[in-house]
């Protein structure tokens, strides 16, 4: 991927994953290496979360579009390799939360993915994007999952802090 041409988003936009049983199948042990590889980037590089977790769903047997999703991220790191989290001292350290899902976001199983971020200054310091327990019947019900989850985080790093 060294000489790869570069771009500006991890995947298109609105694009969705199934399982692909009539795809061709590829190497599943490279496929995972290379998805263990962009899980280890995920501490300093929240704005992958969402993408790297996507494509682990399918390490079990990946297929050619699979691949191609993990190639599409690696294109996005040549772009943005400047990026990271830098943590600064001496400021405001007020601590700021944020949550969202989406709707049946999965299309094998229907289920939604829920996703917080929190900030400390102006740095994140705990992330998550995760695909809930549970089939919700609304978008609204997926929101109140996301934001019970997020609540939960909240009331820890307040403690800890």
């Amino acid at each position: 991927m060294d000489q790869c041409n570069k771009v500006c988003s991890p995947m298109v936009h609105g694009n969705k994953f199934i399982r692909d049983e009539n795809g061709k199948y590829v190497d599943a042990t490279n496929y995972r290496q290379m998805t263990g590889c962009l899980m280890y980037l995920l501490a300093t590089r929240p704005d992958l979360t969402f993408y790297v977790c996507l494509v682990a769903i399918y390490m079990e047997r990946p297929t050619e579009i699979h691949l191609a999703a993990i190639k599409r991220i690696m294109r996005y790191l040549k772009d943005t390799m400047d990026l990271g989290i830098w943590y600064k001292r001496n400021e405001d350290m007020k601590l700021v939360g944020w949550s969202d899902s989406d709707y049946a976001g999965d299309l094998d199983d229907r289920k939604s993915t829920s996703g917080y971020v929190f900030m400390l200054g102006s740095s994140a310091i705990s992330w998550s994007s995760k695909k809930q327990a549970i089939v919700t019947l609304s978008t609204t019900e997926a929101e109140f999952v996301a934001a019970a989850s997020c609540t939960c985080q909240d009331i820890w790093l307040r403690r800890i802090l």
